[in-house]
């Protein structure tokens, strides 16, 4: 059988982690979640001009001729409160005290800082002059009544939250974050450190795909390594559904006898294992699984051993899957177009990312080079670039000069 291509097996997983029903949530519980519904000013923020420091609400006339030889003497009309329901009307020739953050009482232009004064109760001393304007924030300086301060399809971080919050937004509409439970299959995997004897392999996949699913936007759940035994697997499965919208696996995919992932995942559910033109890490696996409620089957991804090769799969069709679960605007990361400075043979019918970094030049030219030997790909290669350069399915041969499109690291 002809291995299907990267675009028909991205395609398909990206239909089968369709969005998750949006979710009205209070503003607390939005933290990385995606906006569904753009946050709109209701009002203007600040709603009236307010007070940047403590100090005295004055007119800037009133104080001119103020200086700490030969203070101006003012009578305190107030005490101003954050309890109005709208700022007093200023008295000329009067000091209203105030708070930062308060409403600039109606007619007075300045703020005298309590530095600059006696801190008088009745009367104040005003020791400097200020002009209008000064500590003063004026009235829709952040935010116009009506204008979209957040827009739809954006991740509510801590400063996202802080302004929907301060424009007085008790509950948002958001595409909540995806759970993925993932889990390492092997037996001849350990935990980092376990040092138990035998040639054992130091499982190192879950924890970079756990890490991977973070930094694409979703909650991500490690379990532990689950050796190749077909009842552990699937008693290991079946356990996890409750609390996931998608299960990523790694390894076991071969048809050698003690791998057991794809056996398991098709006696769950409708879950096809077979070749991808995507080197490395030929075998990839996705479906949909029973969730045993009988009303949400999960889909599963299943992705190949080599940490190498899981790492390539999630980049190339996982990253974008979950983006567009997740509800985001922004599914691919930031991608630039650069000029192969060498040149190289590539696997004929399959797409091939290699490790590469990028120099620019001055005039906006990106120039990418090789990081390691194209085929032999490692995961200190990957480390030490800049981006992955993918070269389509029907180049066989790069070669210097030509325009590759590099996928950025932490973009």
């Amino acid at each position: 059988m002809n291995p299907r291509s990267l675009a028909e097996h991205r395609a398909e997983v990206t239909e089968g982690l369709s969005p998750l029903p949006s979710l009205d949530v209070l503003v607390a519980d939005a933290a990385g979640a995606t906006l569904v519904e753009a946050v709109v000013a209701s009002h203007a923020l600040p709603a009236t001009d307010v007070s940047t420091c403590n100090g005295y609400a004055v007119q800037s006339a009133d104080v001119a001729d103020a200086g700490a030889d030969h203070p101006v003497s003012l009578t305190v009309s107030h005490d101003v409160s954050f309890d109005a329901r709208a700022p007093r009307r200023h008295i000329r020739g009067a000091a209203a005290r105030i708070s930062s953050g308060a409403p600039i009482p109606i007619g007075a232009d300045a703020v005298i800082p309590v530095a600059d004064t006696d801190g008088g109760v009745a009367r104040v001393e005003v020791w400097s002059a200020v002009p209008a304007g000064e500590n003063v924030r004026p009235a829709a300086e952040e935010a116009a009544a009506g204008a979209v301060m957040i827009e739809k399809g954006e991740r509510l971080d801590a400063r996202r939250i802080a302004l929907a919050a301060a424009l007085g937004k008790p509950r948002l509409t958001v595409s909540p974050v995806p759970r993925v439970v993932v889990i390492s299959v092997g037996s001849e995997l350990e935990e980092p450190g376990a040092g138990r004897p035998g040639s054992r392999v130091s499982e190192s996949n879950a924890y970079m795909l756990s890490a991977l699913v973070r930094e694409a936007g979703a909650n991500a759940y490690r379990v532990g390594v689950v050796p190749d035994d077909r009842a552990g697997l699937r008693a290991t499965i079946e356990d996890q559904l409750v609390r996931a919208d998608v299960v990523l696996t790694t390894g076991g995919l071969s048809d050698a006898r003690n791998d057991t992932v794809a056996a398991v995942l098709r006696d769950m559910g409708d879950v096809h294992v077979g070749e991808v033109g995507l080197w490395p890490g030929k075998r990839h696996g996705f479906g949909l699984v029973s969730s045993g409620d009988g009303e949400r089957p999960i889909p599963v991804i299943a992705l190949p051993g080599s940490p190498v090769a899981a790492l390539v799969a999630f980049e190339a069709y996982v990253r974008p899957a979950l983006r567009v679960m997740s509800g985001r605007a922004e599914v691919e990361r930031r991608t630039i177009h650069a000029r192969a400075i060498s040149s190289w043979s590539s696997p004929a019918g399959e797409v091939q990312p290699v490790p590469v970094t990028i120099e620019t030049t001055g005039s906006g030219q990106h120039f990418a080079t090789l990081v390691g030997k194209p085929g032999q790909m490692s995961l200190a290669s990957i480390v030490a670039s800049d981006a992955l350069a993918w070269v389509d399915a029907d180049v066989e041969e790069v070669r210097r000069g030509d325009s590759l499109r590099c996928t950025l690291w932490g973009e």
